[in-house]
């Protein structure tokens, strides 16, 4: 390690550059991790997460086809 009289504002500003290198490579694979860490740890538990998804998908999915289609009969 660096002893405090050998660190310097280039050092500080090389080390930073690499920081923020490392977070640069790293920020996909964070992402990724934090997309696992919300699945349940049982495989029927996330089956049913799944299902919810789906369910929610299709009602969000309903609503804007109602909406759009409102949309559409409105102004003609």
């Amino acid at each position: 390690m660096c002893q405090l009289q050998d660190i310097s504002h280039g050092i500080l500003v090389e080390m930073a550059e690499h920081r923020k290198e490392l977070e640069k490579k790293t920020k996909p694979m964070l992402d990724t991790l934090r997309s696992y860490q919300d699945l349940p740890p049982d495989k029927a538990l996330a089956a049913l997460a799944i299902e919810d998804k789906k369910r929610q998908f299709a009602v969000a999915e309903k609503y804007l086809e109602d909406v759009l289609h409102s949309a559409l009969t409105t102004t003609q």
